[in-house]
């Protein structure tokens, strides 16, 4: 076909789409278009010189010309090359993670995280979550001294079950932050973690559960049940070893991340 008879095909297509949506306010229009819209897109189609073209999508937008896929491949390779050197830096800081701590059988699964002991006729175990777990150190830094690199511990909120038959005793625990000895008017935590809620029910927890918080109760009662968790093996320096454990889990968690996000992209 000649370029001459192109140009007139084209012209007498767009002329016809003017004529019809200048006559939108009538209330056959609607019919009167959607038949246009047809005959332009099988015109176009016929006109081109494209023997694969099908529709007057395929004409305007051929699969070659896909914009978007070609910034999705460049952001994918260049994640993929950012997460090889990621994993790479992070394995180089990678720490065995033991399955066992003071006696306490270590298991996790995903995200969840167990320690459990048996006692004489009780059974000790303490449960958490490492999500959201890791921040740096949260000691405040001195401004006249120069700062430091800090160190990423995972600090989860953790509940420890003492069950005696039927009744257990639970135990819901924070970590206590971390304050500089030589801050004026603060004296730094003498323990590790403190007790926020207690209850004491049978067989399963429910919604129903009376609770009552650590802030509210009588301090010495509060005293001796932390004396009480000392016996039991939870001391200070279990809390601290406890730490170090649960950073080294979720540090392993964050590399298979790493993992699968850099297989994903790589594809």
């Amino acid at each position: 076909m000649s370029i001459s008879a192109f140009r007139t095909g084209l012209s007498r297509i767009f002329s016809s789409k003017r004529i019809v949506f200048s006559n939108l306010s009538h209330k056959t229009s609607f019919s009167t278009i959607q038949k246009s819209s047809q005959t332009n897109a099988r015109s176009l189609c016929f006109l081109s010189r494209n023997s694969n073209c099908n529709s007057y999508s395929e004409l305007l937008f051929p699969a070659t010309y896909n914009s978007s896929r070609g910034a999705h491949s460049r952001g994918a390779e260049e994640l993929s090359s950012y997460l090889k050197e990621e994993i790479q830096s992070e394995k180089q800081n990678e720490r065995k993670v033991s399955d066992e701590l003071r006696g306490f059988v270590f298991t996790a699964s995903e995200a969840d995280v167990k320690l459990q002991k048996k006692d004489g006729n009780e059974t000790i175990t303490i449960t958490a979550n490492v999500n959201d777990s890791v921040d740096a150190e949260d000691s405040v830094q001195d401004p006249n001294v120069e700062p430091t690199e800090t160190k990423m511990l995972s600090k989860p909120d953790f509940t420890v079950e003492i069950t005696k038959g039927h009744r257990i005793i639970s135990f819901h625990c924070t970590f206590n932050q971390t304050l500089p000895e030589d801050q004026p008017g603060d004296e730094p935590y003498s323990d590790v973690f403190q007790i926020s809620e207690i209850s004491v029910y049978d067989g399963e927890f429910k919604d129903s559960t009376y609770t009552v918080s650590g802030d509210i109760m009588d301090g010495y009662l509060y005293d001796l049940l932390l004396n009480y968790l000392e016996e039991k093996g939870i001391t200070n320096e279990f809390a601290d070893e406890m730490v170090e454990l649960f950073t080294a889990y979720e540090h392993k968690l964050y590399i298979n991340l790493l993992e699968k996000l850099n297989k994903y992209f790589g594809k």
